[in-house]
């Protein structure tokens, strides 16, 4: 069975992110009047702060796919440090990580003087994200039209993302059998959650906010569990059988304990939900880990 609707609730956004920025810290260091004066040697700097090392990283990962089998691929990006890393990255159907890509070109068809966001939009869009509600979806994307989302994938550069609308839930052209690479969707969490010029702030914080406010039971892989709860997450995942394995997506960004980064995993598992959900948490953990180190940029 495809993803079913659960009833949640909106949860508000701490004001400090209302607009995706974090703050950051830097240590001045230099020689007093007097010491200048005497000609005293100025103190040696700071040891630099160790990388994450990507070869260990790639190295538990490997391990980790060899352990659970499947097909799996990811792709992180530090916002501490605009470093990214990418592993066996492949193409996969998004399932209902491509619901956040519909919301954000219902926002710009509205910003683009379209019709209002009515309280029956922002009812369905509030179940589509926090519920992973289909029948929200189809609604909101019938009103926006396929084409539209489409172009706000161009308009997001976008490279190997394919949207398909307009069939039912199982079809050829079911909107949960678009098709995406983890690249492809760190970019849609990036333009929400550090800007981009397709949305403005508003819209952008809009969607953090229903991104933050997902039901628990669908708080897996990028968010928590197995992350501290002490970290905060926006998440939206996707889940569904085809017949070379149960396809289970995650995307979102973590803020807390020291991270700052946004992450796509998407699997296909050899034994079903559960089993996936399990190797998906796992590849996020490794990540997380091995995020206590800063991700240089190459």
């Amino acid at each position: 069975m495809l993803e079913s609707a659960l009833a949640g609730a909106a949860v508000g956004v701490p004001a400090w992110l209302a607009f995706g920025s974090t703050a950051s810290a830097g240590v001045e260091s230099g020689i007093s009047r007097g010491r200048a004066a005497s000609g005293e040697a100025a103190s040696a700097p700071a040891a630099a702060v160790p990388s994450l090392d990507r070869a260990a990283l790639t190295a538990a990962l490997d391990a980790h796919r060899a352990e659970r089998g499947g097909t799996m691929g990811l792709v992180v990006h530090d916002l501490r440090t605009g470093g990214r890393f990418a592993w066996r990255e492949f193409e996969n159907e998004s399932l209902s990580t491509i619901k956040v890509l519909i919301l954000l070109a219902c926002l710009k068809k509205v910003q683009d003087g379209g019709e209002p966001f009515t309280d029956e939009r922002h009812s369905q869009a509030r179940r589509m994200i926090q519920a992973s509600d289909n029948a929200a979806t189809d609604a909101l994307l019938e009103w926006v039209s396929t084409g539209k989302v489409q172009e706000a994938a161009g308009l997001l550069g976008l490279k190997a993302t394919t949207v398909r609308g307009g069939g039912p839930a199982g079809s050829k052209t079911w909107w949960g059998y678009s098709t995406t690479t983890p690249s492809d969707l760190v970019s849609v969490v990036d333009a929400v959650v550090t800007g981009t010029p397709v949305i403005h702030a508003g819209h952008r914080a809009y969607i953090r906010h229903l991104m933050a406010g997902v039901v628990p039971d669908q708080r897996w892989g990028v968010a928590d569990p197995p992350l501290p709860r002490t970290a905060y997450t926006e998440t939206k995942n996707g889940w569904g059988p085809l017949p070379d394995g149960y396809r289970l997506n995650s995307i979102g960004r973590v803020l807390g304990n020291g991270r700052s980064h946004t992450m796509a995993i998407l699997t296909r598992s050899p034994q079903g939900f559960r089993y996936g959900r399990e190797t998906i948490n796992g590849l996020s953990k490794i990540v997380y880990d091995a995020l206590a180190q800063p991700l240089a940029a190459e």
